[in-house]
């Protein structure tokens, strides 16, 4: 009965997508069944054969070694007292310090393996395969493609001399899957937040934003399908040059944009958390006043109730949605990383999720889709093609809710192999 509930859930959320769009009749239905084909064949070999031992040891042998790596870094060199393990026992981890050191490291380990083109012959490999396969446009294969290495803001880079030439189909299909996947070096981050929960969480995360990827055109293009001949089409992409002289300009150039990206986090994480809390104040003052109810009620758990329909299509029992609901909204209207967060408290309290459905929520989780995203997007694609400032604004809203819909399928898609 699992199965067919997620059968069911899948396709109503293929349902659900071309509802939230244009609701054209110009879908190009090709691409739209070979993605989905595409993302449950990739669940199926990463899930469900003997190559998924050996991807999920080794996901998570290299983030635990980067882990630990840069932990002991920022432990021997900065913060020795606050990050040792007494004093982690005494107090607990110190949040800041931890996310700050992962993500400084890999940011520089990434730019590393960017100079010496690792990255981009991945990058090259997969979007080739896409544009063969899905028969989108050379530039929305390496845009997506990258994303499932870099963050939505530096992916579009590789991009840059033809982003003002992109129809609005091709910005959006971007754009959505920017919101449908995670960068390298916050999956880091997260696997080391729910590693105790999971061993092998690595694994799942990093499979998670690999198969969202071709879910995120899927929906792209059932939600806003090509109605323009695109310029791009049979443009043969080459790659930026190297932009850092040897492995030690491109260790420091990591450092100092790992660094940004920290602030820009920790920043976010300060904003949306305070202002979340000033507005449950307001909603419990109105139940308490208005209402004449308990002051129970917040932002998440109304995102909870309104997310519960959506999360129960993924396979999930109904009994456990209202909780995955409240992740979901979090996730939506904070961050995946709040919404980690909770999950990994939520599986150390005396009423957690069943191990099936925590695997379910931890893919559905792995995505940028937030408000706060939208503005980072906004702004990101906005500063290297400021004539596509008033489509991006546009298209905004749509793409979040374009991201939300690909990892809720590749939850649904999970589902079916667990």
């Amino acid at each position: 009965m699992t199965i067919l509930h997620s059968i069911f859930g899948y396709f109503s959320i293929l349902i659900l997508a071309w509802l939230c769009g244009r609701r054209s009749k110009l879908v190009a239905w090709r691409t739209v069944v070979v993605a989905s084909i595409t993302q449950i064949c990739l669940a199926a070999l990463f899930l469900h054969t003997s190559i998924s031992q050996p991807v999920f040891s080794t996901a998570q042998r290299f983030t635990t070694l980067l882990q630990e790596t840069a932990l002991k870094a920022s432990e021997s060199l900065l913060f020795g007292g606050i990050t040792n393990n007494e004093f982690i026992a005494n107090y607990g981890p110190v949040v800041a310090i931890q996310l700050a050191s992962i993500t400084i490291f890999v940011s520089s380990v990434s730019r590393i393996l960017y100079h010496y083109r690792v990255l981009p012959w991945f990058i090259v490999g997969i979007s080739r395969i896409m544009q063969r396969t899905l028969g989108i446009s050379s530039v929305e294969s390496v845009g997506v493609s990258a994303n499932i290495f870099l963050g939505m803001t530096e992916s579009p880079l590789l991009i840059r001399p033809y982003v003002e030439k992109l129809t609005n189909s091709e910005l959006f299909c971007i754009m959505t899957a920017g919101m449908a996947t995670i960068a390298g070096a916050v999956m880091v981050i997260y696997a080391s937040m729910l590693n105790d929960t999971h061993p092998q969480i690595a694994g799942h995360l990093f499979i998670a934003s690999l198969i969202s990827a071709p879910a995120s055109i899927g929906i792209a293009k059932l939600m806003f399908p090509e109605t323009e001949l695109p310029e791009t089409s049979k443009i043969k992409i080459k790659l930026p040059s190297k932009d850092t002289q040897n492995g030690l300009d491109a260790a420091a150039r990591g450092a100092i944009e790992g660094t940004t990206l920290v602030i820009n986090i920790l920043a976010m994480l300060i904003a949306f958390i305070g202002l979340v809390a000033l507005i449950n104040q307001f909603i419990g003052w109105l139940d308490l006043i208005i209402l004449d109810g308990e002051g129970k009620w917040s932002l998440e758990s109304i995102s909870g109730v309104i997310m519960r329909p959506i999360v129960w299509t993924m396979g999930i029992p109904w009994r456990e949605t209202i909780s995955v609901g409240e992740l979901m909204g979090i996730k939506t209207i904070l961050n995946e990383f709040v919404a980690y967060s909770k999950l990994a408290i939520l599986m150390e309290s005396s009423n957690p999720l069943s191990e099936r459905t925590f695997v379910i929520t931890t893919y559905a989780l792995c995505g940028f889709a937030n408000f706060g995203s939208v503005a980072i997007i906004i702004g990101g694609i906005g500063s290297i093609a400021p004539k596509r400032r008033g489509d991006l604004s546009r298209l905004g809203i749509r793409s979040l809710i374009g991201g939300t819909l690909a990892t809720t399928m590749t939850g649904t898609v999970v589902g079916c192999f667990l």
